[in-house]
């Protein structure tokens, strides 16, 4: 993930017996064409990324396949997205068909992002070839008191933890700004990026992740607040562009 202050998300599925030679074609023409386009085409979308999903959550299927996140500069270039695609579909802007593959897909997210915490690397090696991504929702009843100290908590106390827990190379938060598409029961309010730095540590991130251990966490409980959170999804994926 890049350091701009807003993120626009699309995850989306291909059929599963898509051939090998097929899923060359979606992903040929999705990092070479598709995602060149959606930058070109929308002001203050400066870069992006491509991930396909490693690990799903373990309590059932809950991230889509592939994962494109586009970096935005600036409140304007996020607010300018969501105008147009509230607006007349002439104003929105015309892509590629692409070829077979890649219109067989289903979008299952599209998801744009505001960041609300950075913290910096441990290292400069570069983007992370493996990202783990939490979402969850704040209790629906919090007031703002209580909004703003879980807030503080997960910011100050739970993310550190988390990242020292875990070896992880940096921590990032966002709040959902919109959420255009998203299934059953909806977006999370909140999310938390985690960069694992090379493949060895997301493989050992993902057997602990398959076999949890039992006894006394290593994190604190945090307020009352937090404790009432919701976790929607916890999935990691591989950085394929």
């Amino acid at each position: 993930m890049g350091d701009a202050p807003y993120s626009y998300w699309v995850g989306m599925d291909i059929p599963a017996d898509t051939n090998a030679a097929a899923l060359a074609d979606f992903n040929h023409f999705y990092t070479n064409t598709h995602a060149r386009e959606v930058l070109a085409s929308n002001p203050g979308f400066v870069g992006g990324a491509r991930y396909e999903l490693a690990q799903d959550d373990a309590r059932g299927a809950r991230g889509p396949r592939f994962l494109a996140t586009y970096d935005i500069e600036n409140e304007a270039g996020a607010l300018g997205y969501i105008a147009r695609n509230d607006g007349p579909p002439e104003g929105r802007p015309k892509y590629s068909e692409g070829p077979q593959a890649w219109q067989q897909h289903t979008t299952l997210w599209r998801l744009m992002w505001r960041r609300i915490l950075k913290v910096p690397e441990r290292s400069a090696a570069g983007a992370a070839p493996y990202i783990y991504l939490i979402g969850m929702n704040a209790p629906a009843n919090a007031s703002a008191a209580e909004l703003a100290e879980f807030n503080a908590f997960y910011t100050s106390v739970h993310v550190p933890e988390v990242m020292a827990a875990n070896g992880f190379e940096r921590g990032l938060r966002y709040q959902c700004l919109r959420a255009f598409l998203h299934p059953a029961p909806g977006a999370p309010g909140f999310l938390a990026i985690y960069d694992i730095k090379d493949q060895a540590a997301a493989r050992t991130h993902m057997q602990r992740r398959a076999s949890p251990q039992t006894g006394a966490s290593a994190l604190s409980p945090g307020p009352l607040v937090w404790q009432r959170h919701d976790t929607l999804w916890r999935l990691t994926y591989r950085r394929i562009e």
